[in-house]
């Protein structure tokens, strides 16, 4: 299977998910003791998998860096953030705690979307094709 159906198949199935997702009922404030924790998570998660993708350029060994980053701190983010978006998905209040969450989880996202485009942009310029990436 070439490598550009690969990709087209998991945006397929990630927006496939949201979707469904976001179309699940309300159910009261039932998940709210969550979002605060799962909003800090994201933020946090998400400077940590920025900072990892800039320890790709500087450091000598950057597979550990990688692997770190693209399978640990980008999914976490991302996963946090959009369940804090989730949770608040039509809770439309003007609590300033509601706000400074939704923020905190829009930066997390951010942050961990940046870091996988520096580890991209690591992994472009600095591999060799025939290299594989996690040892092997």
């Amino acid at each position: 299977m070439p490598l550009w159906l690969k990709l087209m198949l998991s945006f397929a199935i990630v927006a496939v998910v949201l979707y469904f997702m976001w179309r699940i009922p309300r159910r009261d404030e039932s998940f709210f003791g969550w979002a605060p924790r799962l909003a800090l998570t994201s933020a946090w998660m998400g400077l940590m998998a920025a900072a990892c993708a800039a320890a790709t350029w500087v450091t000598g060994r950057s597979d550990p860096w990688i692997t770190l980053s693209f399978m640990t701190l980008d999914p976490a983010a991302i996963a946090a953030g959009t369940l804090v978006l989730w949770i608040y998905r039509r809770y439309d209040s003007p609590e300033l705690t509601v706000q400074n969450q939704r923020a905190q989880a829009h930066v997390g996202i951010v942050l961990a979307v940046l870091a996988v485009a520096i580890g991209y942009a690591f992994i472009l310029f600095h591999r060799t094709p025939d290299v594989p990436l996690f040892g092997g």
